[in-house]
């Protein structure tokens, strides 16, 4: 017998197929499914518009990949966690659109890459200087020309491709393939979408006259995410964490709940990775699904939509970014500067570097006279998987560090070896990006709708999920607007 020949408003029929509890007072217009920014920036939004909205998150606390916690007297955040444009950035954007405002400990002031054996300020390297290169100065007077809809048209064009259609400098070539591995934490410029970089220092050049700046939150990237809690919250909503979402449930082409797991208090000891969780039945026509796309198999059943979507599911679940590095404290601080350090290519590993210190920007980050560094080196995620890759490529990775900041070794108070798996949700690369993502809206399911940096939305990590975030509430808004 189908779902569709029970009577749904009894439950009965939820509650045989699913082991659901009706409970209507738990009833809200929204449902959000994870709350990260695009999460909380969907929940925060409705809120503020008048929706009642709960937001559920699986994980123990709120941020997804953009949180912040306390170990050993400093304060870490979870990745290279920097808020590009800063207070004229998306995220600024959204909060603002909720009555907040983006605290600021302060700005970047540049980059140094290694090269030559040696740190040198970009603005330097090979002399690439935009008072006297007449080929830096034609691409720049390119991202100042080009229209956000051209911007668009370049979603299948690798940035090499861009960069060589206007000048075939090599020196300029090697500058913009670093300004796209630090925006796109990729490779090879030759799988850097156009589209994607062009659009952030195009964005930078308009709001702060450079190609690339970054904002760092006060105390923590976490301070982004919790002014967008507290307007749920202060609009009769709710942020539930240590909560999953068991599944979407979908009759007839429209979503009418979503099954909310139960853990068991007092099961028994060493017994929990057997059981069932029992599920409650919650009420509702509209879920955002705030979670990344690889995840949707967990949360949908799949059956119910087009092929053509569920193949690009499928085929765009395996395209991500990844990186391996360390995040440590030392009891001597390294530099004074506030610039980033890159490489794009270490003398033992080869990879990319992309390194930091949050404490020279932010010093609550640290206890005072100590340095906090946090590093990454992008890789391809088929090694970030691979446990014994990571182990020897991070062994080599110090040995790289080592030769790049020759004290540092002897002030190591505490470290903590990572690898970092979908950093920036799908891989921005051609073909990948901009219209090729999946629509915030579900195909051929009426209130069913996605926000997040796996989704339609543009920038570079938290802004492309506050980006994502405004245009599914607005999307929403509009097929909510009385006809």
């Amino acid at each position: 017998m189908v779902a569709n020949e029970f009577d749904l408003n009894s439950g009965r029929i939820l509650r045989e197929l699913y082991g659901l509890i009706f409970m209507s007072e738990y009833d809200f217009d929204v449902v959000v499914i994870g709350a990260g920014v695009a999460g909380l920036g969907c929940g925060s939004l409705l809120a503020s518009n008048g929706f009642r909205v709960v937001v559920y998150e699986r994980l123990p606390y709120i941020g997804g990949r953009a949180t912040t916690t306390g170990f050993r007297g400093y304060t870490i955040d979870t990745g290279l966690h920097a808020l590009s444009r800063g207070d004229v950035s998306t995220v600024a954007d959204l909060l603002a659109r909720i009555g907040r405002k983006v605290e600021l400990a302060s700005w970047s002031e540049g980059v140094n890459v290694w090269e030559d054996n040696r740190w040198q300020d970009i603005s330097e390297y090979r002399e690439i200087r935009s008072s006297h290169n007449e080929n830096f100065k034609k691409v720049i007077k390119a991202l100042f020309e080009i229209s956000y809809q051209d911007i668009d048209g370049l979603d299948d064009v690798s940035l090499r491709e861009w960069v060589e259609g206007i000048t075939e400098n090599p020196e300029v070539h090697d500058f913009f393939s670093y300004l796209g591995m630090m925006i796109t934490t990729l490779i090879d410029w030759n799988e850097m979408a156009a589209s994607e970089v062009i659009y952030e220092m195009r964005k930078n050049l308009e709001v702060k006259g450079t190609l690339l700046t970054a904002g760092f939150p006060r105390g923590g990237s976490i301070n982004l995410v919790n002014p967008m809690a507290e307007v749920v919250r202060e609009n009769g909503g709710m942020v539930l964490t240590g909560t999953g979402v068991d599944e979407v449930l979908i009759e007839d082409g429209e979503v009418i709940g979503v099954a909310v797991q139960q853990p068991v208090g007092d099961a028994p000891k060493n017994f929990e990775q057997w059981l069932i969780n029992e599920t409650e039945f919650l009420r509702t026509d509209t879920v955002v699904c705030a979670v990344p796309l690889w995840y949707l198999e967990n949360l949908l059943p799949l059956d119910e939509f087009p092929s053509w979507f569920t193949s690009k599911i499928d085929s765009l679940s395996v395209e991500t970014s990844a990186a391996i590095g360390y995040l440590m404290g030392l009891d001597e601080i390294l530099w004074e500067d506030k610039k980033y350090r890159v490489s794009m290519g270490l003398p033992q590993t080869g990879l990319p570097l992309q390194c930091y210190a949050p404490s020279n920007f932010d010093p609550s980050t640290a206890p005072e006279g100590k340095f906090l560094l946090s590093m990454g080196c992008p890789c391809e995620p088929e090694n970030a998987y691979d446990k014994w890759w990571v182990r020897s490529g991070l062994d080599v990775l110090w040995d790289d560090l080592t030769h790049l900041f020759p004290t540092f070794e002897d002030h190591v108070e505490w470290l903590l070896p990572a690898r970092y798996i979908g950093i920036d949700g799908i891989a921005r690369k051609p073909g990948m990006v901009g219209k090729h993502k999946p629509d915030l809206k579900a195909p051929g399911i009426r209130g069913l709708y996605f926000a997040g940096d796996t989704y339609r939305g543009r920038g570079v990590g938290m802004n492309s999920a506050a980006d994502s975030a405004i245009r599914c509430v607005e999307r929403i808004l509009q097929d909510k607007a009385p006809k």
